[in-house]
């Protein structure tokens, strides 16, 4: 049988995030527009070296570490990003410590928006110093309602507007709001007890065992893995340079690049067709 090659992008199997992606691929809530995704946390962890200490091994924290929420935003929304801004620094983490003559230079905190070509709009709100646990929560916003996962909670709320036109200047009274579901996703024991994420580094994991077995489709290629580092890489650029970075994907264009998108059953997630290689991948800068 012939060899796959398969990018690790665990957050897209975390099961609260698995069944936004469910209600927003559904399109039940119409047009999605907005996708926003908050990751507050511990600082990083020491590894080998103390690489992930400084850019120049990392490429930056929203490389190294927010490519998996970038990532995330595309799969959620489903289409390129065009445009990227960020604003973020070094405020608190990794300051009293000392490599040889080096001081670490990552950031600890960052704010990224990015612009889709379908006009929908994301942001990252990431914060390595806010939390003693690992928390997340995101939530899409479409025509109709909104969706929000959130961990460790395992949850996602579901509402779904009665009214969304002629509104006028007041909210609507109390028998015309929405009323929100909520889902609990418990995460087995055995699971959460083997690393972070809500298990989802053993859905992915089962993911790929299926892949390599012909029985699903590969979920995340290399060119998903190389168009979310390339938003990293951009967004790094912006903080750098102050200043909003056009992206350049081939397959923006939907008269060139197909794409259909399935739920695999049991909630695993697959991109089925991807016609378009990936090309030059290079931000632009694009001043304000």
């Amino acid at each position: 049988r012939k060899g796959i090659f398969m990018r690790g992008m665990e957050y897209r199997w975390m099961p609260p995030i698995q069944k936004l992606i469910q209600e927003t691929d559904g399109g039940n809530l119409g047009q999605l527009h907005t996708v926003t995704i908050r990751e507050h946390r511990f600082p990083f962890l020491v590894k080998v070296a103390n690489w992930n200490r400084f850019n120049r091994y990392t490429g930056g924290t929203l490389v190294e570490k927010a490519c998996h929420f970038f990532d995330l935003m595309r799969r959620i929304v489903r289409s390129e990003p065009v445009s990227v801004y960020a604003s973020g620094g070094q405020a608190m983490n990794h300051k009293d410590e000392l490599y040889g003559d080096a001081q670490p230079d990552i950031l600890d905190h960052a704010f990224v928006t990015v612009t889709f070509a379908s006009g929908a709009k994301a942001m990252l709100d990431l914060c390595m110093f806010a939390e003693d646990e690992q928390t997340e929560c995101v939530t899409a916003v479409c025509e109709l309602g909104k969706v929000e996962a959130k961990a460790p909670e395992s949850t996602v709320r579901v509402l779904r507007r009665k009214s969304i036109h002629r509104l006028g200047r007041v909210p609507p009274p109390p028998d015309r709001r929405g009323v929100p579901e909520v889902h609990r996703l418990p995460v087995p024991e055995e699971l959460a007890k083997a690393g972070f994420h809500e298990g989802s580094t053993f859905f992915e994991l089962q993911a790929f065992v299926d892949a390599a077995h012909g029985r699903s489709p590969v979920p995340v290629s290399a060119r998903d893995g190389r168009i979310a580092v390339m938003i990293g890489a951009a967004a790094q650029e912006s903080i750098l340079m102050n200043t909003v970075v056009t992206l350049d994907v081939p397959g923006t264009d939907r008269k060139n690049a197909q794409w259909a998108w399935r739920i695999e059953g049991a909630n695993q997630l697959a991109q089925v067709v991807e016609s378009v290689p990936v090309a030059s991948l290079s931000p632009v800068r694009s001043k304000l």
